[in-house]
């Protein structure tokens, strides 16, 4: 009897807020309503979108290897398909000795994009090497600043890169004092920066015998 009183009053209890704040509750139901409807249609149409940009990126691959341009057209979707066109120009710019048109893309990949720690890391590992060669290329020293940026855009966090950011820190140096025409054997800097590679335990034995090679060349040459 006792618990079925409390029920009772419980159920009273309940009934009394409804009906007191029974305006505010419709209007909450309706927002909720709303933003699941909205929420629906914008995964609709995110959908949709990755599906045509998926199609054109396929048909565009297929259709023409040599001519690529129509990939312009996806760069600026808002999903994989615009970063898979992106690198896919990269590739071809670069096949074309166009860096400086992919140089804009890479900045574009790695500064805008939101991308995980190990895919960033892996794109901007990829630019530094690509535009440290192209800066010899064109005899130019454009890229450096951008160079120095992807460098610094490789996560430390990620112990397989550890090794690869030394050794572009290295050839970063180099190439600026090849192309400022300056003396290697005076420069201070980057003897330290060798000297730090090869007194490091974290530094793989195979960088370690590419960075010694360039150095003797550069002390020889």
């Amino acid at each position: 009897m006792i618990q079925e009183n409390k029920n009772k009053n419980l159920f009273k209890k309940v009934q009394n807020f409804i009906f007191a704040n029974y305006k505010q509750i419709v209007i909450s139901l309706v927002i909720l309503l709303i933003l699941f409807i909205g929420y629906q249609t914008y995964n609709y149409f995110k959908i949709q979108d990755i599906k045509n940009s998926s199609i054109s990126f396929f048909d565009i691959i297929l259709e023409n290897q040599n001519d690529l341009s129509n990939l312009e057209n996806l760069i600026d979707d808002d999903n994989i398909f615009s970063i898979l066109s992106k690198l896919k120009l990269i590739q071809k710019n670069i096949e074309n000795k166009n860096f400086s048109y992919a140089n804009e893309l890479y900045k574009e990949l790695i500064f805008s994009s939101n991308l995980d720690d190990l895919y960033k890391t892996s794109i901007a590992t990829n630019a530094s090497y690509t535009m440290i060669n192209a800066s010899f290329e064109e005899n130019t020293k454009n890229y450096l600043n951008d160079i120095s940026s992807y460098i610094n855009n490789i996560s430390d966090e990620l112990d397989g890169y550890f090794s690869i950011k030394k050794e572009l820190e290295y050839l970063l140096i180099v190439s600026e004092i090849d192309l400022n025409k300056s003396e290697y054997n005076n420069n201070s800097k980057v003897l330290d920066k060798y000297n730090e590679i090869f007194n490091s335990s974290l530094v793989s034995d195979s960088i370690k015998e590419r960075v010694k090679k360039i150095h003797e060349f550069q002390l020889y040459k």
